[in-house]
């Protein structure tokens, strides 16, 4: 959503409280020039099925009538800017749309603020096109009225506030002629009439934030850089740690495996070294492994402590089946408590048989 200010003319008169009361024209139909943030100009339509809505319409009834633009009126605002009020709902008057307003401090009248300038908020359809042979930008959409604003003056060409005769105390008799203002969009979507060096001065304002913010960014960059390169230097040393950890574990139990093996271990003997003393250990020193890379001295490594396993698991084996066996054989030729041998029990056998006959 963002708001426009549209200015018309004021031609009013005074009630007996002193008070300012007119029916002037507020906004219009057409084909209207705003100035952009970057001072480029865009031509926005304000179709009439927009303007003469019954909901825009609608929206100008009790609104405040400001001394100024004081941006968007709210409730808690509205008590300090407010000079006057729209008495009615807006309708239509040809390509004009007119209301009933009263202004019950005049002192901005005196100070030259002869015209009104409508403050709105729209939608803005970017979809461009072309009206009574006029080429446009953009489309203002759901055109909601705001506030109603009193202003020393609006678009080239607009007329002045003219006022009866009975109230020409206060008009102010030093006041130049017209401005030609220029639209100026701020970054709020809010719009507002104002002259050209304002325009320019608020340019050159949005250019120094913007190098400020420039500037801001780099230095925030530049903190994340540093800040990136703290925490990738502490996970550095965290992985480095346990590397080292892994290292030294990986090491110890190398050289355990290697004295089982009966390898001497020498301080400065690299891991390969000791690798290459326990195949020669268990596959005799003819294990040639000249010109071998290290993958493969691991491999072989490996194998040479699998087969020693191997093989003291065979002999192992082979001691309990021994045991086994002359336990048995023990068993089998003893005299009934297993404490004789066979050849014993026969000869004891022998002698009874003898001695029975």
């Amino acid at each position: 959503m963002v708001m426009r200010f549209d200015t018309a003319p004021l031609k009013a008169t005074s009630t007996r409280e002193g008070f300012i009361t007119d029916t002037p024209i507020l906004t219009r139909t057409g084909v209207f020039p705003y100035r952009n943030p970057d001072g480029s100009m865009r031509l926005e339509f304000r179709p009439p099925e927009e303007v003469f809505h019954a909901d825009s319409l609608a929206s100008l009834k009790g609104k405040p009538i400001t001394d100024g633009h004081p941006g968007l009126v709210t409730a808690r605002n509205a008590k300090q800017h407010t000079v006057g009020a729209v008495l009615t709902e807006g309708r239509q008057d040809g390509d004009n749309m007119v209301g009933e307003v009263v202004i019950y401090d005049t002192a901005p009248i005196a100070q030259g603020k002869k015209e009104l300038s409508l403050g709105y908020t729209l939608d803005l359809d970017e979809t461009p096109g072309e009206w009574n042979g006029q080429r446009y930008d953009a489309v203002q959409r759901n055109i909601r009225i705001n506030h109603l604003a009193l202003v020393k003056a609006g678009r080239a060409g607009n007329a002045r506030l003219n006022l009866d005769a009975a109230d020409a105390d206060l008009t102010n008799d030093e006041e130049s002629e017209p401005m030609n203002m220029v639209k100026v969009r701020l970054d709020s979507g809010l719009s507002y009439d104002a002259a050209p060096e304002v325009a320019q001065e608020l340019e050159a304002l949005r250019a120094k934030v913007k190098a400020e913010a420039t500037r801001a960014d780099s230095a925030e960059a530049r903190a994340d850089t540093e800040k990136a390169r703290a925490d990738k230097a502490e996970k550095d040393v965290e992985q480095a740690r346990a590397d080292g950890l892994a290292q030294a574990l990986a090491r110890t139990r190398l050289e355990t495996e290697a004295k089982a093996h009966g390898v001497e271990i020498k301080q400065d003997m690299a891991d390969k070294d000791i690798r290459v003393a326990v195949i020669k250990a268990v596959r005799g020193d003819g294990f040639d492994v000249t010109g071998k890379s290290d993958a493969y001295i691991e491999a072989a490594y490996d194998l040479a402590v699998a087969e020693k396993q191997k093989r003291a698991d065979a002999l192992s084996s082979q001691r309990m089946d021994m045991q086994v066996h002359n336990r048995q054989d023990g068993k089998g030729g003893g005299d009934g408590d297993g404490s004789k041998p066979a050849s014993a029990a026969r000869a004891a056998m022998i002698k009874q048989q003898r001695g029975g006959e």
